[in-house]
C-alpha cells in the first residue's frame, strides 16, 4: 500500500509540473502575437500592398492592342493588372466593328478598374476606331482634342479614306478593292490626344494618351509639338503622356521633349523593342514612350514581353514630387 501511495503522489507531481509548463508556454505565445501585432509585424504580402498604393507612387503603361489582330483583350487588361498598372492608354481600339463586334473598351472596364474613356478617332468597319484610357481612380474630368493629321494628304483623300473605312468589310471584294485604290494614294489616318485628370491622395494629375502618324516623320514632329504644348499650359501640377509616338525613324525624334520632360522609354540610355512585329520602313522598334513633367521622378521602367499584340506593354513606376 505505502508503495502505491508513492506512484500515485510521483504521478500528481509531474501532473502539476506538467500543467504548469504548458501554461508558462501558452502565455509566452501569447505575448510574442501582441508583440508583433503592436511593432506591425504582419504578413509581407500585406506591407507590398500598403507600399504599392502609397499616395506617391503611380504605376502608368501604354499598350497598342493591335485590333487587326482580333485580340485577347481580357487577357491583356490580365497582363497590365498582374503587373500592378494603375492607369493605362491604349491604341488601336475598335468598337463594335466586324473585325471586333463588341465594345472593346468594356472590356478592360473591370474591377480593379473603375473609369475608362475612349475616343473614336474614325469611322470604320461598321463602328468606331481609336484610343482610350483606362484607370482604377474615376476621372475628374476627360475630353479629347483632334491631332493635324489626315489633311496633311488633302481633304479630297481624306474624305475618300473616310468612306473606305467607314464601309470596309474584308468578306466582300468591293471593299476590298476600295480600300485598295484609297491606299495606292497614301492617305493619312486621323490622329487626336486625350487628356483626363484622376487624383490619387489628394494629388491631381493630367494624364495624355495618344497614337500619333507613322505615315510622315515631318507630320509626327508637328504632333509631338501640339502635344507637347498641350502638356507646357496643363494647370495639373503632375502631367503624363503615353502612347503610340510611331516615332519608327530614329529614337532622337523624342528629343523635342527632353528639355521639359523625363522620358521612360530611353531613360539613361536604355532603349526597349517595343514592337515586336515586322516592318521593313521601320528603323528603331521603340516607338512606344512614356513622357512626365520633371517633378516625377521614373523610379522603374520595363517593357513585358507578349504575343497578345504586335506591341509590347510599357510601364513605368513614378514617384510623384512634392
Amino acid at each position: 500500500v505505502d508503495i502505491v501511495l508513492l506512484w500515485i503522489q510521483l504521478y500528481m507531481f509531474m501532473f502539476v509540473k506538467q500543467e504548469e509548463t504548458m501554461k508558462k508556454l501558452l502565455c509566452a505565445l501569447c505575448a510574442m502575437t501582441l508583440l508583433a501585432t503592436a511593432t506591425g509585424c504582419s504578413n509581407n504580402n500585406a506591407d507590398k500592398d500598403k507600399k504599392e498604393t502609397s499616395g506617391n507612387t503611380l504605376v502608368v503603361a501604354s499598350n497598342n492592342i493591335d485590333a487587326k489582330s482580333q485580340p485577347d483583350v481580357d487577357a491583356q487588361r490580365k497582363l497590365l493588372e498582374e503587373n500592378g498598372v494603375e492607369i493605362f492608354g491604349l491604341q488601336e481600339v475598335d468598337n463594335m466593328t466586324r473585325r471586333n463586334h463588341y465594345d472593346v473598351v468594356s472590356k478592360f472596364k473591370v474591377d480593379p478598374y473603375k473609369d475608362a474613356f475612349f475616343s473614336n478617332a474614325i469611322a470604320f468597319s461598321g463602328g468606331e476606331y481609336g484610343i482610350a484610357t483606362v484607370s482604377k481612380y474615376e476621372f475628374k474630368s476627360k475630353d479629347a482634342t483632334k491631332l493635324y493629321s489626315d489633311l496633311f494628304a488633302g481633304k479630297e483623300i481624306a474624305q475618300e479614306l473616310a468612306d473606305a473605312y467607314k464601309d470596309y468589310d474584308p468578306d466582300n471584294k468591293e471593299s476590298e478593292a476600295k480600300m485598295d485604290a484609297v491606299s495606292a494614294k497614301n492617305p493619312i489616318e486621323p490622329r487626336l490626344y486625350q487628356r483626363v485628370v484622376i487624383e490619387k491622395d489628394g494629388k491631381e494629375i493630367a494624364f495624355y494618351n495618344t497614337h500619333l502618324s507613322y505615315e510622315d516623320q515631318k507630320l509626327r514632329k508637328q504632333q509631338m509639338e501640339t502635344l507637347m504644348k498641350a502638356m507646357d499650359s496643363d494647370t495639373c501640377k503632375y502631367v503624363i503622356a503615353v502612347g503610340d509616338f510611331n516615332a519608327d525613324q530614329s529614337t532622337k525624334e523624342f528629343d523635342a521633349f527632353k528639355e521639359k520632360y523625363h522620358i521612360a522609354n530611353g531613360l539613361d540610355g536604355k532603349w526597349l523593342d517595343t514592337y515586336n512585329g515586322v516592318d521593313d520602313t521601320m528603323k528603331v522598334n521603340s516607338v512606344d514612350n512614356i513622357i512626365v513633367s520633371k517633378n516625377i521622378t521614373i523610379k522603374e521602367v520595363k517593357m513585358i514581353p507578349s504575343k497578345l499584340s504586335d506591341h509590347n506593354p510599357l510601364v513605368a513606376t513614378l514617384e510623384l514630387g512634392e
